[in-house]
């Protein structure tokens, strides 16, 4: 059983990438390990907290608890019917706001239409005083 150079290489080689392929192995294994040992801490700290909100409601009784939150309940409700409220109340104004406006809008348009007649006609007055102040039978005389 003589063992020649060659076979021990050979054994060697075989047992190093033997050795490679359990390193990575571990590798891997170890990577997981660590995965679980995160996902194991974060549920300690689940169960953790969880244990203290439930320390925190076993101070009080559930009737109280229950109480609370129908009262919380309550209160969004007027909150809300307040909302619609003021909501309603608001597009009441802004429809009178709009109909102020329109109205405005409509008196001052008369006004700019009538003081523009009235500068015409203070214009053409001045300019022609004598077209304006003629008798009304001299008018008559040149008809007939």
């Amino acid at each position: 059983m003589s063992l020649t150079i060659q076979q021990i290489l050979q054994d060697a080689k075989k047992l190093s990438s033997k050795l490679k392929e359990h390193d990575s192995a571990a590798d891997i294994i170890l990577s997981q390990t660590q995965s679980v040992y995160k996902k194991i801490d974060a549920m300690k700290q689940y169960k953790d907290e969880v244990g203290e909100l439930n320390d925190a409601a076993r101070q009080r009784p559930h009737s109280v608890l229950i109480a609370g939150i129908q009262q919380e309940n309550r209160h969004l409700r007027e909150l809300q019917q307040e909302n619609r409220e003021l909501r309603a109340a608001l597009e009441e104004h802004q429809n009178a706001l709009e109909l102020i406006m329109s109205k405005y809008r409509q008196q001052m348009t008369q006004l700019v239409n009538t003081s523009k007649q009235s500068f015409h006609t203070l214009y053409n007055q001045q300019v022609h005083p004598g077209l304006y102040t003629l008798p009304v039978d001299s008018v008559g005389i040149k008809n007939q």
